[in-house]
């Protein structure tokens, strides 16, 4: 009977392995952008062209698609943040876990997720033009558009209010170098998420270095995230415009989110694309998708499990754990940090 339970056993986890197919996506938009909009939709579209039968997960704040970008713009980040944790948790395909796309304010709300959740685990995460230190200024506007220049003069003023910081995404990640101690007390979201405070969150830099991958895109003409460095954690000085590399930050060398660790481990990866902010081409989309993108689902068998696997008929069967090698990659037009 052991042993017929054995041969059972060992063919299911070849089925379940077989079966598994390519690690899921999750993607993430950006401000004022939709879940399903034609952008999302087209990156969606490359992505299982380039994977057949992978899942792709469009993140989204409300269903319907008007209401999800209105919602990109305006809310308190962290519900939104909880809400995506309660979404991602509750679709069966993430179950064992995905690899994160996060466009512009989207790839800096997914580390977010990461840090604060991280479950379903994250294994690959890949921002685009992402404020991840922040910016120092708002979205410009048209040249004749006034009442969006009296509207980002009016936020700038009181981007620290609390009606500010938690109303206006934008602004729970605007970090102002003169007025710091402000943003340190005040700040909604990225005083936390970059664990700038003095008391640190251990658990994000723990979550955040377990990543397989962190890939950093700067867009080279970005106008959109300013100063355009913030997507490599790095610090302008606005006055000077002198720019302090993340690795020279003490965020970086005192470690506070894990960032020194993936560093270390060749886990950090920092690359430019071409162009303004979102400037996406089909080519650029597919040769990241070809290079990190289409890894194999794992997930965990423990040590009690092995061991007894064959001594209980209830014994549930998981995939072996198969830590695949990482994938190291150079696009076009790479530049290191």
């Amino acid at each position: 009977m052991v042993g017929l339970l054995s041969v059972a056993a060992y063919l299911l986890c070849i089925a379940v392995s077989v079966l598994a197919g390519p690690r899921p996506i999750v993607l993430w938009h950006g401000l004022g952008d939709a879940y399903d909009s034609d952008g999302m939709q087209r990156i969606t579209a490359l992505i299982q062209e380039m994977h057949p039968g992978i899942f792709v997960h469009s993140v989204y704040l409300n269903s319907q698609s008007s209401e999800d970008s209105k919602q990109s713009l305006m809310g308190k980040v962290d519900d939104q943040i909880a809400s995506v944790c309660e979404q991602l948790v509750s679709i069966p395909e993430l179950e064992h876990g995905f690899d994160g796309l996060g466009f512009s304010q989207g790839g800096l709300f997914l580390r977010g997720f990461v840090e604060r959740c991280n479950s379903p685990k994250v294994y690959k995460l890949l921002t685009f033009g992402s404020p991840q230190n922040g910016i120092a200024d708002f979205p410009p506007c048209r040249a004749r558009d006034f009442l969006c220049r009296r509207r980002n003069a009016l936020l700038k003023s009181q981007a620290y209010s609390r009606y500010a910081q938690e109303s206006f995404t934008v602004a729970q990640y605007y970090r102002n170098q003169d007025q710091y101690d402000e943003y340190l007390e005040r700040s909604g979201f990225l005083a936390d998420v970059n664990n700038e405070r003095g008391i640190k969150n251990a658990t994000y830099a723990s979550n955040l270095s377990s990543l397989e991958e962190l890939v950093l895109y700067l867009f080279t003409e970005d106008e959109t995230v300013v100063p355009k460095e913030s997507a490599w954690f790095a610090e302008v000085d606005e006055k000077t415009g002198v720019v302090t590399p993340l690795e020279e930050r003490p965020m970086y060398i005192e470690d506070w989110l894990g960032l020194n660790v993936l560093g270390e481990s060749d886990r950090l990866h920092f690359y430019v694309i071409e162009g303004r902010h979102m400037r996406i081409t089909n080519e650029t989309m597919i040769e990241i998708a070809t290079k990190y993108l289409g890894s194999e689902v794992q997930s965990d068998i423990g040590e009690s499990e092995k061991q007894h696997e064959l001594q209980e008929q209830e014994k549930v069967v998981r995939m072996p754990n198969e830590q695949l090698p990482l994938i190291f990659a150079t696009l076009r037009g790479q530049a290191s940090a």
